[in-house]
């Protein structure tokens, strides 16, 4: 259906790079969160399970996608 060549395997790239960037999001957020956070007695989360739910109770689905393009650039060129 495709043929091999440099467009192929760009086009491939990219998309896999959004895959991967749409996947992994959610999870970077909340590493972020959790090392950002405070520590000692003021902590915001317990543990990253805690993250998840409290990010999702405050800024609903969208919020696990805050930083989504500057997570693709960093990705996509790599995949």
């Amino acid at each position: 259906y495709f043929k091999d060549g440099l467009l192929t395997h760009f086009t491939a790239s990219m998309i896999s790079g959004i895959v991967v960037t749409t996947i992994m999001n959610p999870f970077d957020v909340v590493s972020t969160r959790l090392y950002n956070q405070p520590q000692g007695a003021g902590r915001r989360y317990a543990n990253p399970l805690d993250c998840f739910a409290k990010t999702f109770k405050a800024e609903g689905f969208g919020g696990f996608y805050k930083g989504w393009l500057a997570h693709y650039a960093r990705l996509g060129p790599h995949t």
